[in-house]
């Protein structure tokens, strides 16, 4: 992120120079760039940070964070057992996480924050399968229906803006709620 900060700092030096053109702002923007800051941004008198409020397994992969420092998570339940199949039904689908991210991912489209080794191998709109990550068989008493889940999404961007509001957790209390601003 240094270089693109040098390059547009350098950019807009050489336009004040060579033909007197003032910027009153400048600025740069991305998670990225806001996670691992250059003195340089002290010339810049603006900053686009991306998703960095929340973070995100993207952000995680790209060395933004790590992912105890991903604050979005999508709330989940099982809602039933598929033995023959090897999966488990859960009442999220793409419209609370979206589809983003498949195939980058081993674990499909998220992290099961605290189960590594499951894969949320499907989704339709409301529901979603997890199944093991290899060829084990799940362990179906360790998750009984009701058992609540919490799924890192691949993009936190796409998965807050379907959600009304957002329960600011710590140590497992609700401590406060949010709720976004709409519109552009």
């Amino acid at each position: 992120m240094t270089s693109v900060t040098w390059r547009i700092v350098e950019f807009v030096g050489a336009v004040e120079k060579k033909i007197g053109v003032r910027f009153p702002s400048v600025g740069v923007g991305s998670t990225p760039s806001c996670s691992h800051p250059s003195p340089l941004m002290a010339q810049l008198t603006e900053l686009h940070p991306g998703n960095y409020i929340f973070y995100d397994v993207q952000q995680q992969q790209l060395g933004s964070c790590k992912e105890e420092d991903i604050a979005v998570a999508v709330a989940t339940r099982i809602t039933g057992h598929y033995p023959r199949r090897n999966q488990m039904l859960i009442d999220c689908g793409f419209t609370a996480l979206t589809k983003q991210g498949w195939g980058k991912l081993a674990t499909g489209y998220g992290v099961v924050r605290g189960h590594p080794h499951l894969k949320l191998c499907a989704m339709d709109q409301e529901h979603g399968f997890l199944q093991p990550l290899g060829p084990e068989k799940l362990d179906f008493s360790r998750y009984p229906v009701g058992t609540m889940l919490f799924i890192l999404p691949y993009h936190s961007c796409a998965t807050a803006a379907q959600f009304s509001q957002y329960l600011v957790v710590e140590d497992g209390v609700v401590v406060d709620e949010w709720r976004p601003t709409r519109g552009w």
